[in-house]
């Protein structure tokens, strides 16, 4: 079995939960890790055993030979991060979301990685959460009938769980490619993201809508004017009736609730 090192690229809170998980597996080794601030850099690499650990991610990705690359920064540096470790000769690279901060910025990514052949792959792991799952077997199976509308809302911004929301709502209907897209955001207030983003400001509502391929249709809604639980609605119909399946996520975790199907007539 092969053995593949890793090299983290940001000391917090998410680099400390993808060390966690690279522990468990059996053919992966944590051996460095890169981070500005020298306090949380020299503790990271007392807690996971490193031998070393950088002040500067560049410097790091030329000095180690790494397999894989977590990129766990604030959003602003994931470009960069991700741009240069594609071409120090990793394999792969997990960076968490969002990709980006604008789509000039995700199309580079993919292209240097593409030309790189390294796998590029976004910390959207909530499209694995055991009710999303299940909730697309319901949908594949057809106990809704033929899927209609997405509906998917929460309290957070675009470069927090909202991209969450798109994603979880795209997983839903299979990846299927969107035919057209429209948003709009609102920015009354200069409001700054929170742990994840602190040197961005945010909108306070964001509105999407996207028309499938497929013809099914998605609503998103983020931000302080949407419905503040993070939930989905999934509308289908079977000719008569308008069936809805109603799944709710509180935070990272589940709520302990089954998935619904319910009878609404037209």
């Amino acid at each position: 079995m092969a053995n593949y090192k890793v090299g983290i690229i940001g000391c917090g809170n998410i680099a400390r939960a993808h060390a966690h998980v690279y522990k468990k597996i059996a053919n992966v080794e944590i051996i460095t890790a890169a981070e500005l601030e020298p306090d949380r850099r020299k503790q990271f690499a007392q807690d996971f055993e490193l031998s070393t650990a950088y002040e500067d991610y560049a410097e790091m990705l030329t000095k180690e030979n790494l397999d894989i690359v977590s990129v766990c920064t604030w959003p602003r540096t994931h470009c960069d991060a991700t741009c240069k470790a594609a071409s120090s000769g990793v394999k792969g690279i997990m960076c968490e979301k969002p990709m980006a901060v604008n789509l000039r910025e995700a199309d580079q990514m993919i292209e240097i990685c593409a030309e790189n052949d390294v796998r590029l792959a976004i910390g959207h792991q909530h499209r694995f959460d055991a009710q999303l799952v299940k909730a697309r077997d319901l949908i594949n199976e057809k106990a809704i009938g033929e899927l209609v509308l997405l509906w998917g809302h929460c309290s957070l911004d675009l470069m927090n769980n909202g991209s969450h929301v798109v994603d979880m709502i795209n997983f839903l209907n299979n990846d299927e490619k969107a035919d057209w897209v429209m948003g709009q955001i609102d920015r009354r207030h200069k409001r700054k993201g929170r742990g994840n983003h602190p040197d961005m400001y945010v909108e306070d509502m964001a509105v999407g809508r996207i028309c499938y391929k497929n013809g099914v249709r998605a609503t998103v809604e983020l931000g302080e004017f949407a419905l503040q639980a993070w939930q989905f609605h999934i509308i289908g119909a079977d000719g008569r009736n308008s069936l809805e399946i109603i799944m709710a996520i509180r935070s990272r975790s589940l709520i302990n609730l089954p998935v619904r199907v319910k009878e609404n007539p037209l």
